[in-house]
């Protein structure tokens, strides 16, 4: 009897400490590093993949009884519906029931200007969880322009390798290059479901249908052999003009990929493929242009985890590509862009705004609605009503304790005056749309 208290009394002491560690905390004094995945030593690796799997046991509050990590998953999830029109408008989310609050008609988390505040104060509240595991944690980083780490980032001992079993291919009438994928179901390994790695099915979602992708992990990973710009590495020179966008209306959505501008200034939709951060969501897992274009309200097919986004946290390397996507915009900001005047424009959709209150750290005035007919909010974490977070409460990095080892090596040197812009002349389109994220 004494035994089973202690151990009760110790799970519920775990328990606390780690949805405080997801509630926002003051920066302490120290700071961790994030490190280019490529760097990891094997230590690192093993201890990364450690606390994945232990948050994947740990008991959240949510009221499903579902795990730690996978409340993080419904959190990605329930922003996305807010706004049925999901992927640029190129796939319409089947939605039973609506979601209510100021929030409604934008997706929270994406296509707008709180995409990098968004998921910077998302994967902060992540890594404290990690951290609560072990403390020396720091999510690392995939910088996708590095020819080495798709081999580092999937390979048995580390995030597990490609799906299988799977091949398809995709033939298209208007005479485009047939697309062959090959992966499926990730069936052993790290994050198989043998190893324990199994995916709450209400969490993951296709995101066109609403159908469950079932219970495993599943990947259509780019092959080496894939063409020029799609696949990986991602082409190094337009991550650098990333870099040099003069301003957030053009780098924000440049970075997430809705845009591409090219080396001669002029700026293009990414619509029949995707860029940048949404184009690496695609190579992992699996996405390509719906061969029946009278499929008007699908018209991109989305296979694996990571494609069908509202579910995409399901995969683990979604943490990686996401510290990419805050470290380079962490580096945009380095460049003399600090402060509430390098953020945004004016008359974005609520949640957006400097000053508007995100959610689901908006007190509770925004309600999320379904996927289908399941109802996210069962599976939420209680969230404190002063649990307020705005895009303005996020934009100086510092202060969630973490750096990049790649703005330590830059140094203090590396001053606003000194930065090259890229002349960006905008080649007008109808309203700009958005890609496979």
């Amino acid at each position: 009897m004494k035994k089973y208290l202690r151990e009760m009394v110790i799970t519920i002491s775990v328990a606390m400490i780690v949805v405080m560690t997801m509630l926002r905390t003051p920066a302490t004094e120290t700071t961790f590093v994030r490190k280019n995945v490529v760097d990891l030593t094997p230590q690192e690796k093993l201890d990364f993949v450690n606390a994945l799997k232990t948050l994947k046991t740990r008991p959240g509050t949510n009221s499903k009884n579902v795990s730690l990590y996978d409340e993080v998953v419904a959190i990605h999830a329930g922003a996305m519906t807010f706004d049925k029109m999901q992927l640029g408008g190129q796939v319409i989310l089947p939605q039973d029931t609506p979601s209510t609050g100021p929030a409604t008609g934008s997706d929270a988390a994406h296509e707008h200007g709180a995409f990098l505040p968004w998921h910077r104060e998302y994967l902060s509240r992540f890594e404290k969880a990690l951290r609560s595991v072990n403390p020396n944690i720091t999510i690392p980083y995939w910088d996708w322009t590095d020819p080495r780490a798709v081999e580092v980032i999937f390979n048995p001992n580390f995030l597990g390798t490609n799906g299988s079993g799977s091949t398809l291919t995709f033939e298209y009438p208007d005479g485009r290059p047939t697309i062959r994928l090959d992966g499926g179901p990730v069936v052993s390994g790290n994050f198989s479901e043998a190893d324990g790695w199994r995916i709450v099915p209400d969490l993951h979602k296709n995101i066109s249908t609403a159908e469950t992708l079932g219970t495993s992990l599943i990947r259509y990973l780019a092959g080496s052999d894939a063409p020029a710009g799609t696949g990986f590495p991602l082409d190094k020179a337009e991550t650098d003009r990333i870099l040099q966008s003069p301003d957030y209306a053009t780098f924000r959505p440049f970075l997430e990929g809705d845009i591409t501008i090219n080396a001669d200034g002029t700026e293009n939709e990414c619509r029949n493929f995707p860029c940048n951060h949404n184009l690496v969501h695609a190579l992992v897992g699996g996405t390509v242009p719906n061969p029946n274009q009278n499929e008007t309200n699908r018209q991109l097919l989305t296979l694996g985890t990571i494609s069908n986004t509202p579910a995409s946290p399901n995969e683990p390397a979604f943490f990686l590509l996401h510290a990419n996507v805050d470290r380079l915009w962490a580096e945009w900001q380095n460049n003399g862009r600090k402060g509430p005047e390098f953020y945004g424009v004016p008359g974005e959709p609520y949640g957006h705004n400097l000053n508007d209150k995100m959610w689901p750290w908006d007190g509770g005035d925004s309600i999320p609605g379904s996927i289908g007919s399941t109802d996210i909010r069962p599976y939420l974490p209680v969230i404190a009503p002063n649990d307020i977070v705005r895009p303005i409460d996020t934009l100086n990095w510092r202060k969630y304790g973490y750096t990049y080892d790649t703005l330590l090596k830059k140094g203090r040197g590396w001053r606003r005056h000194s930065r090259g812009e890229l002349p960006v002349k905008r080649t007008r389109v109808p309203e700009r749309r958005r890609g496979s994220r």
